[in-house]
């Protein structure tokens, strides 16, 4: 009777660390995973979290490429109050591709946008600014080449609506610049 009981323990922890091991080949490094019934996060995923109902904060999520500065567990490439950095974000990631109705762009193109954002001349992620450059325009900018904020479902979405004309008037001043610069 004693050596089933011991079968049994040996069998289940075994199960365990299959399941373990199955988790961590997943994509997630054991650390990120996906929110209930959600996509297990890829490169470039836009990443929600939602802070209450208030507002939303967003980053994209990085796992599986270095980038220089980021750490070895950094899975999150965000904008905050500091400027844009690399963090290692834990737990259930909740992917939010479906907020915004345009395609993204390609790895390379998202990996070319993260290392111009964090080129040091780069003035876009030195400083935080709700109207001209907050985490979720930096996220947008990340994955569709383009800076957007809506923040979907949350109590700032009327807030975030009163930006676009600003941010129309960023992307053409944006253009401008880049036309002068070619000429």
């Amino acid at each position: 009777m004693k050596s089933l009981s011991v079968k049994l323990v040996l069998i289940t922890v075994l199960l365990q660390l299959c399941l373990s091991v199955l988790e961590v080949n997943a994509g997630g490094g054991g650390r990120a995973r996906p929110a209930a019934g959600g996509p297990v996060p890829q490169f470039g995923d836009l990443i929600e979290f939602p802070r209450a109902g208030l507002y939303s904060h967003y980053g994209i999520f990085v796992g599986g490429e270095h980038f220089d500065k980021q750490g070895a567990n950094d899975n999150i490439f965000e904008m905050t109050g500091g400027g844009c950095r690399f963090v290692e974000k834990k737990g259930h990631l909740k992917v939010r591709n479906d907020y915004y109705n345009k395609d993204a762009q390609t790895r390379e193109q998202m990996i070319a946008t993260i290392k111009a954002l964090m080129d040091p001349k780069d003035e876009r992620c030195k400083k935080y600014s709700l109207r001209e450059e907050n985490c979720e325009m930096v996220a947008t900018r990340v994955r569709y080449g383009e800076a957007e904020c809506q923040q979907k479902g949350t109590i700032l979405a009327g807030v975030a609506k009163k930006l676009k004309p600003r941010i129309k008037r960023q992307k053409n001043m944006q253009k401008r610049r880049e036309a002068s610069a070619a000429a």
